[in-house]
């Protein structure tokens, strides 16, 4: 996924040399971001699922479970990583264990539920009997209320990372979840036709190379730095120093551009800065020629 998102940049404008977005390892803020768009299309997978079976229980017809064979979700490897390094990405153990915890769950839960939608025809197919329906729809259930949890539990940490941008998804999956655990099945009509909500923010924002001096302001002096890339929503920097998480720096660029943000993410001394104001499109550190 991270891969496909990352595109060939036009050339810059002279004065600020951009030749390519970055290819520097996903790390910080990056990986965090990847994660959480990961979690977030899982997570409406699951409601999709759950509201599936439970249409399939209030109009007794198991052949809608064959929808959901275009709805099963996987871990990426890039959620293996991320929840592996959770301390690095600043997130809680007790929110990492959440999520891994869900992806476990979700294990069982397939290995369940598959032999039924494979088995289940386009209109007909061999007798499920209620009560295993009712059993497996249970577990999906549940999956999709400690999605919703931790949905929850991640929108405080992406708002101040991400200036809000993924916000507009907490507000769908919550709701979204919040109908399937429930037993309700919104997205489903009569024909067993499933129409998932559209998640506001599904792909992570461009960074490109920067590769400048800089210099870094928060309270216990000024600090030089390198401007490693930039994107719309923040910078990424070598510092001569850690700096502490949520902190309020000013970055100065060597033509004396200065641009004041919150440390989102700080580990052997690289540190990505969240902007306070995100940077217009038509900005020249990050607009195309």
């Amino acid at each position: 996924m991270l891969k496909a998102l990352l595109k060939i940049a036009e050339p810059a404008r002279p004065s600020f040399p951009r030749s390519r977005i970055s290819n520097e390892p996903d790390e910080g803020n990056a990986l965090f971001e990847a994660l959480v768009c990961e979690f977030h299309w899982a997570a409406l997978q699951i409601g999709a699922i759950a509201s599936c079976m439970n249409a399939s229980l209030a109009f007794d017809r198991t052949w809608m479970l064959r929808t959901c064979s275009n709805l099963v979700p996987v871990e990426a490897p890039v959620v293996k990583v991320a929840l592996r390094a959770w301390q690095d990405i600043g997130i809680s153990g007790e929110l990492a264990a959440s999520i891994s915890k869900i992806y476990f769950d979700l294990s069982d839960a397939k290995k369940l539920a598959m032999p039924l939608i494979e088995s289940a025809g386009a209109f007909s197919g061999p007798s499920i009997p209620v009560a295993k329906l009712e059993q497996i729809s249970a577990l999906w259930r549940k999956l999709a209320e400690d999605c919703k949890i931790a949905v929850g539990r991640l929108e405080p940490e992406t708002r101040w990372r991400f200036n809000g941008v993924y916000t507009g998804n907490a507000l769908v999956l919550g709701k979204f979840l919040q109908d399937a655990l429930a037993g309700g099945f919104g997205c489903v009509n009569q024909f067993g036709e499933v129409a998932i909500p559209v998640l506001p923010q599904r792909r992570k924002t461009p960074r490109y190379v920067l590769l400048q001096p800089c210099k870094i302001s928060d309270k216990a002096g000024v600090s030089i730095a390198f401007a490693r890339d930039i994107s719309k929503n923040g910078i990424g920097l070598d510092c001569e120093r850690d700096l502490a998480l949520k902190e309020r720096v000013f970055v100065e660029l060597r033509n004396g551009r200065k641009m004041r943000g919150i440390v989102a993410w700080s580990h052997n001394k690289k540190v990505s800065v969240q902007f306070d104001e995100p940077l217009s499109d038509d900005d020249p550190l990050i607009a195309r020629s």
